[in-house]
């Protein structure tokens, strides 16, 4: 079955697909995917420091955390 829902770019979008046309070889295109993941991983360190700073978290609170057993109870 084909997915006939379409989907609109955004501009970066668009951006990134001109830029990939400038790409030759696989190391390029991995060079490439580094260097986006690299963005990434700086705004999802970023957004995890805001949030501890907001949150007050502590290391003792992300120790607590990591201990944590909560399970949902099963009924039989």
């Amino acid at each position: 079955m084909v997915n006939s829902t379409t989907t609109q770019l955004n501009p970066a979008q668009i951006n990134v697909l001109s830029l990939m046309s400038y790409i030759d070889t696989e190391q390029e295109q991995q060079e490439l995917q580094d260097i986006l993941l690299q963005f990434y991983r700086k705004k999802t360190d970023s957004l995890l420091l805001q949030f501890q700073r907001e949150h007050n978290v502590t290391q003792q609170t992300l120790d607590e955390w990591s201990n944590m057993h909560e399970r949902t109870p099963y009924n039989k």
